[in-house]
């Protein structure tokens, strides 16, 4: 693991100690008391610092960039007339497996949108970030804090989670790969970079996609990217737009 340190907000109460402190003992970071000193001085040459506020976790990078949990893009996703993520899923409630949460800005969206979704994340750092914040921030608007509520957020390797999974156990898979194209065109998730994971969706995990799915796997990528012609996705195209989403239609009876 690299070296990761995790303190506190200044002047914290008992109750962030002992959070930060447990989080040191589950996941092997270096507790260091915050006293008087900036974060820079208390991650000297490590590779970055957690930090417990009272209602959030914060992650600050070697470099100085910042990972924090706030469901703004999604917000402004859910008060547009349609979303494309949404109009793919169809209508019907699902149950959905979000196998890159990310900043869980799409997991949100399905949320909120009636679907029952599980979130899998694979990094350690943004999924103790953002697993934190679906549980602890209040937006103001009480539809979408039940959605963050109501999102089960799993630390795993999709791979793997997958491999484990019944044959039908989900209506709907969706992959949205962290690819470097990506980082680059969104200032939002440069916090990201140094703790995102870059793997490419392979044939292999595809085809265990296929198993675990009852009707659908979704996938979402740079507009230049030529994973959807790669594995069979019919693309839909968004003119003007950077993202493309993918969809594999399962039949019915599989």
């Amino acid at each position: 693991m690299k070296a990761y340190i995790i303190t506190t907000s200044f002047n914290p109460d008992q109750k962030q100690v002992t959070f930060a402190q447990h989080l040191a003992d589950q996941y092997g970071f270096t507790y260091k008391e915050r006293r008087k000193e900036s974060v820079k001085k208390l991650m000297a040459d490590g590779e970055g610092a957690l930090i417990v506020y009272r209602e959030k976790l914060i992650f600050v990078a070697y470099n100085g960039r910042e990972l924090i949990f706030h469901p703004d893009t999604a917000m402004l996703r859910i008060k547009a007339l349609h979303d494309p993520l949404v109009d793919v899923m169809g209508e019907n409630p699902k149950e959905v497996l979000d196998c890159t949460m990310g900043l869980a800005s799409d997991s949100l969206v399905m949320a909120v949108a009636g679907h029952k979704v599980t979130a899998i994340e694979s990094q350690l750092i943004p999924y103790l970030v953002v697993s934190q914040g679906l549980q602890t921030h209040i937006s103001g608007h009480a539809k979408l804090d039940a959605a963050m509520r109501s999102i089960q957020a799993i630390r795993a390797d999709y791979q793997h989670f997958l491999s484990l999974q019944a044959s039908d156990s989900f209506d709907v898979l969706y992959f949205d790969p962290m690819f470097s194209e990506r980082i680059a065109a969104s200032d939002n998730l440069a916090g990201l970079e140094s703790v995102a994971n870059p793997t490419r969706l392979t044939a292999a995990v595809l085809e265990e996609a296929k198993r675990v799915a009852r009707e659908k796997i979704i996938i979402k990528a740079y507009f230049r990217d030529t994973v959807f012609e790669e594995l069979g996705f019919e693309r839909m195209v968004r003119p003007n737009q950077k993202f493309h989403y993918g969809v594999i239609e399962l039949a019915p009876s599989k």
